[in-house]
């Protein structure tokens, strides 16, 4: 799909949870597949406001942090291997990224991410994986592996956007009682090779309430409309 500066989102149905231990502030300067060259344009200028955020805030991920924020956001270790090897997500560009993170103002252990970033794939190579794939062993065993459970997602409603979603379920660990479980439901949008993300995060095992799917397909939209409105 091409050029609108109009969308209509969907709100999302109300999703069960799944997240992946969060990396986000933890500097790299790793390379990852699909990494970008030094000195691509910033992006930040296509980014949404930490205004914008639920609850009217939100912190900019520093440069050398990024590989990892978007390591955890595509669900592609920035360390380790995902099994099958086929089922390994294609990296996101770090150079001239702009990632923003803002905590969920009613829960402590959430978190709303937003991304601008380039990228060399399509949302429907996206899409085709994680059918293809619905189980992944992820990470570096035998102490940081995670078994990731992804489910496609009914695609967010867009004009002339191409869009996606995605949800994962990320238990690090043991499996069991002892394991540590992370949910994240991602929204996606992509236009001429820039793919806007947002996404929620959590800890535990909970389905994603109402309110927390309204909060982001409200992000969703912003986002989309900064990055192509």
């Amino acid at each position: 799909m091409t050029t609108t500066k109009r969308h209509q989102m969907r709100r999302p149905v109300v999703l069960a949870p799944m997240l992946v231990g969060s990396a986000i502030l933890v500097a790299s300067g790793c390379t990852v597949d699909g990494q970008g060259v030094a000195g691509a344009a910033d992006l930040s200028g296509d980014s949404v406001a930490a205004s914008d955020f639920p609850g009217g805030s939100a912190s900019r991920v520093p440069a050398p942090a990024v590989p990892a924020a978007l390591a955890d956001i595509t669900g592609r270790p920035l360390h380790g291997s995902v099994t099958p090897p086929q089922c390994t997500p294609a990296g996101l560009p770090a150079d001239g990224a702009a990632v923003l993170v803002g905590p969920d103002p009613d829960d402590s252990t959430a978190t709303f991410t937003s991304a601008v970033t380039r990228a060399r794939t399509s949302l429907a190579d996206v899409t085709t994986q994680a059918r293809n794939c619905p189980r992944v062993l992820s990470g570096s065993a035998p102490t940081a592996t995670s078994l990731v459970t992804v489910q496609v997602l009914k695609a967010p409603r867009a004009q002339s956007i191409d869009t996606a979603g995605l949800r994962r379920q990320i238990a690090t660990g043991n499996v069991g009682s002892s394991a540590l479980t992370t949910g994240t439901t991602t929204l996606m949008a992509q236009r001429s090779g820039v793919r806007v993300t947002v996404e929620y995060r959590h800890q535990g095992a909970e389905p994603m309430s109402a309110r927390e799917s309204d909060q982001l397909a409200s992000l969703f939209d912003k986002a989309v409309d900064a990055a192509f409105g």
